[in-house]
């Protein structure tokens, strides 16, 4: 299992590499894709995702199982669930970005922006 230490190491690194490479959050404005789901094509924006909320709107973060084997009764989102929950962020707000804000070893946090009004 992870420290907190190591977690917050690892969600620094991602977000250096972001700024590096140039990361920005995925652009998801269709069902389609998300029936399609998985892979997941979400960027690790790491620390990096602090920076996309003063260009983004931020609408919800959400916290999802990563290994595959959480159940529906447990706290972070399962595979469906996170569709499902992603399938009605669209019909809320049209286009939404979808970027990975956090890792740990079994799950992670996305961070779910629209763009700003006016």
């Amino acid at each position: 299992m992870f420290s907190l230490e190591q977690i917050k190491a690892m969600n620094a690194e991602a977000g250096q590499k972001a700024r590096t490479l140039n990361k920005k959050p995925h652009r998801l404005n269709n069902i389609e894709e998300i029936e399609a789901m998985p892979p997941f094509p979400f960027p690790n924006l790491g620390d990096e995702a602090d920076n996309v909320d003063e260009v983004y709107e931020r609408v919800d973060s959400l916290f999802c199982d990563s290994s595959g084997f959480g159940g529906p009764g447990e706290p972070a989102l399962t595979i469906d669930q996170l569709k499902r929950k992603l399938t009605e962020l669209i019909d809320e707000h049209g286009e939404i970005f979808v970027g990975i804000e956090s890792t740990g070893q079994f799950q992670l946090d996305l961070a779910v922006w629209k763009e700003k009004a006016g």
